[in-house]
């Protein structure tokens, strides 16, 4: 990274205070007048001007160009984990999960997955929408992890390592 460039974290406030400045959902730098965001899909800069996707300037907040480093670097924390059950009552009742999902949410695109134990692969899932949306009837129940936790119940559950690497 080079000490030219202005860093920003994106931290948009949302009903279900899923990221803070600590925990951002993306990041920003600007030359000038130029932008780039870290693509969490593809984990390199893009450029505003070829994706036409544009940061929302009043969500941003700067971070030193060290933080941005670290930011950078850390592949993992950009991912939220949760074991997902069937529903709040199944996992009151100590039932167990039915899966790992997770969310990577980049400036380009939001990703949500599941993971198909059967077929080896994480897949789209809006299971995480669903949880977090009052209008659904039966919404799944979801208990956030930490990358360990994830790593380790994909291990229990299916019998697979490293399945949490980015």
């Amino acid at each position: 990274m080079s000490g030219q460039y202005e860093y920003f974290v994106e931290a948009v406030p949302t009903v279900d205070d899923l990221y803070t400045v600590e925990r951002p959902s993306s990041l920003w730098r600007r030359l000038g007048d130029q932008w780039e965001y870290l693509s969490l899909v593809e984990w390199e800069w893009q450029n505003v001007k070829d994706t036409g996707v544009l940061p929302a300037l009043e969500s941003l907040t700067p971070v030193a160009a060290e933080r941005a480093v670290v930011l950078e670097a850390d592949r993992q924390g950009w991912v939220r984990y949760w074991a997902r059950y069937v529903d709040e009552q199944d996992w009151r009742e100590g039932e167990a999960p039915t899966t790992v999902v997770r969310r990577r949410s980049s400036p380009e695109d939001m990703l949500d997955e599941s993971y198909r134990g059967s077929k080896g692969f994480w897949g789209p899932t809006e299971a995480i929408l669903d949880f977090y949306d009052a209008r659904k009837s039966n919404p799944p129940h979801l208990i956030e992890l930490s990358v360990d936790e994830a790593e380790s119940l994909l291990q229990e559950m299916f019998g697979v390592t490293g399945v949490t690497e980015l």
